[in-house]
């Protein structure tokens, strides 16, 4: 592949030929983003797996779609700008400077960038999550979630952690990746042997006194990505278990860091006004329009805002276009994203969305008609 193809071929990804996504249930992807497994670690080790990645990168290098690599393609359709909110065109960027000949073979691997979820553990059980994400979750459903043999989460562990020095993009999420073992083994491990790594942590800053958080502040490459999508009662039922004014404490605590913040927000039947609302406060506390990241809910599809009656929807409409107008840079790249999800065609069942609520009312003891009753209305 030389230079042009690289950035010309609007098909071709670098991640299936230098990273992994792995999910706690066994689950490998090439990213967060695709929306199919290569493989999972219950039935074939990481190498295997890895190794038999090929239809994809076949797909790619005859410049035609990879699998399950919709969701990149969708971001980018008639946009012309590098400004875009795709982890395709973000990892053309943050992997350049990997030798374009690691692409010249289906058979080639060259790790460069890793995103591991190692567990489920989490403190939150935020209402559009799950048991495979939350362990809160799992308790409060009683679900044990089956694991990979120890083994072959072992094995993938050591092949993270032998190639740790050439890692250029590390992702940690989870569950809460601040409340993980395996990221504090890790990121001591990187200290040492790479500490120059862009590091990128996925949190619902729920704690900052972790060992994770303090070896996280001794790196200078820093991108905190901060799942939060409202404020107040809002978000104490949103991120059940979370408390607001923790929140605020901890954001105050890593804002006074040289670090980058971003906000990862989910839009859904709940937040169906009070997201942008929840803009405004953050912007109000100095954050730029660089750092908000802003997706509809696809799953569970019963939280989808499609759900909402016409005319509500046409007053988000009405929104989002003057938000479009008055806003700039990713920021308004979101507002459009959206506004595009809402037009899209969508079968309505309110009714279900709201028996749903009430079942996890009922099960958790909370209101959400209290804190929410524009959703009744």
């Amino acid at each position: 592949m030389d230079p042009k193809d690289y950035l010309t071929n609007n098909k071709f990804c670098p991640i299936p030929w230098t990273g992994f996504m792995y999910n706690s249930n066994g689950n490998v992807m090439n990213c967060i983003r695709s929306q199919h497994a290569i493989g999972n670690l219950k039935d074939k080790s990481i190498h295997d797996i890895l190794a038999e990645n090929t239809a994809t990168k076949q797909n790619m290098l005859d410049n035609k779609p990879g699998l399950g690599c919709n969701v990149c393609y969708d971001l980018e359709q008639d946009k012309n700008s590098f400004d875009i909110i795709s982890d395709r065109v973000f990892y053309l960027k943050e992997l350049k400077e990997t030798p374009l000949s690691t692409y010249d073979s289906i058979n080639n691997f060259n790790l460069k960038k890793i995103d591991i979820r190692w567990s489920n553990s989490c403190n939150f059980g935020c209402v559009y999550c799950g048991p495979e994400y939350s362990s809160k979750w799992a308790s409060e459903l009683k679900i044990k979630v089956q694991d990979p043999l120890k083994e072959r989460v072992e094995e993938l562990k050591q092949f993270v952690f032998s190639n740790a020095h050439k890692l250029k993009h590390v992702y940690l999420a989870g569950g809460e990746p601040l409340l993980m073992k395996e990221n504090e083994e890790l990121l001591k491990l990187l200290l040492k042997v790479n500490p120059d790594v862009n590091l990128r942590v996925n949190t619902n800053l729920s704690k900052t006194g972790t060992p994770v958080f303090d070896l996280i502040c001794q790196f200078k490459n820093v991108h905190w990505t901060i799942s939060v999508d409202e404020i107040e009662d809002e978000f104490e039922y949103v991120r059940y278990g979370g408390r607001w004014i923790d929140f605020l404490d901890n954001l105050i605590t890593i804002k006074q860091l040289d670090h980058k913040i971003s906000f990862n927000m989910l839009y859904h039947i709940l937040n169906f006004r009070s997201l942008f609302e929840t803009v405004n406060y953050f912007q109000q506390l100095g954050f730029h329009n660089n750092s908000f990241i802003i997706g509809p809910i696809i799953n569970p599809s019963w939280q989808d805002v499609r759900h909402l009656p016409n005319k509500k929807l046409d007053i988000i409409k009405q929104t989002l276009a003057v938000k479009i107008e008055t806003s700039e840079y990713l920021l308004r790249e979101s507002y459009k994203n959206l506004l595009l999800y809402v037009n899209k065609p969508f079968v309505k069942d309110l009714e279900t969305t709201l028996k749903k609520f009430k079942e996890l009312d009922l099960r958790r003891g909370t209101n959400s008609k209290l804190i929410f009753p524009e959703l009744y209305e």
